[in-house]
């Protein structure tokens, strides 16, 4: 058989396969179900990301896939390469597992950034850094901590590897001070743990020190702890449960020391407190 033959033959059954997926009953969907028309390959496609929504944070071997979406291997190992093609799955290339990817990270960052408190906080944000003319982001806990979901740049142009979806050392930045200071340290602890596993630690007491200090003052404050160089100044924003929904954070290089002073944290908590209000704050 020459080799044209053969790549007809294995796209013929690879058609073949696909019609075969297509026509399994969508996730909840018994045979009976009669759903609206939709392109069925998609439908199952979106299993195969709950099932990585569902895997450890270091990702899942194929099978495991294949299990969790009820699929065989080859029709989840087609689907896992068009992920992986554009960007919303990534395969370790040492161990060979599946996780998802950035463009992902990126899908679930500008849909929670739609919920509404996160939208008001973000304009209020945004609002603040244009008059600022600084950079700032707005910050929600996510699976590993504490996340950012709104990078704003204002004016002031910073070289960073931050960027939407990054997460935020717990015990090193002010937004994470912030969440330490008003989540339930059940919540806090399993990132704390992780983070001095991999080598960051700053002790129980420094920890308690900053918290005391976040929760007199009502933001806190980082100096190149997380980038070299760079300041922050981080305020909480609650909802009318007085629950933290989000940090909104002020950017600015270490020797513009005007951003401490009084009338400019002044400034940034109104902002915050005016957010926290506009949600239903009470404070």
């Amino acid at each position: 058989m020459n080799a044209r033959k053969a790549n007809q033959l294995a796209a013929k059954g690879g058609e073949i396969e696909d019609q075969a997926t297509e026509r399994l009953p969508a996730e909840g969907l018994s045979a009976d179900d009669s759903p609206r028309k939709a392109i069925q390959s998609v439908e199952i496609g979106v299993r195969v990301i709950r099932a990585l929504m569902d895997c450890p944070k270091d990702g899942a071997h194929l099978r495991e896939v294949a299990e969790k979406s009820g699929l065989s291997r080859s029709q989840a190992h087609r689907y896992l390469l068009a992920f992986v093609n554009t960007g919303v799955v990534e395969q370790n290339s040492q161990n060979g597992r599946y996780a998802l990817g950035a463009f992902s990270v990126r899908i679930g960052m500008a849909a929670l950034a739609r919920v509404e408190p996160v939208r008001i906080a973000g304009d209020n944000l945004e609002s603040l850094l244009v008059e600022l003319q600084t950079t700032g982001l707005l910050s929600v806990w996510g699976d590993y901590g504490p996340t950012v979901i709104r990078w704003i740049d204002g004016g002031l142009p910073l070289l960073t590897s931050l960027h939407v979806g990054s997460v935020l050392p717990l015990q090193a930045s002010s937004t994470g001070i912030l969440f330490l200071t008003h989540c339930s340290r059940d919540w806090t602890r399993r990132v704390i743990e992780q983070e001095r596993a991999s080598g960051l630690v700053v002790s129980d007491d420094e920890l308690e020190r900053q918290i005391v200090q976040a929760r007199e003052l009502g933001y806190a404050t980082t100096q190149g702890t997380v980038v070299p160089g760079l300041s922050a100044l981080s305020v909480p924003v609650h909802d009318s449960e007085n629950r933290l929904v989000a940090t909104m954070s002020v950017l600015s290089r270490v020797q513009d020391q005007h951003f401490y002073l009084n009338p400019m944290i002044e400034k940034i908590r109104s902002a915050a407190i005016e957010a926290s209000r506009a949600i239903g704050w009470q404070g």
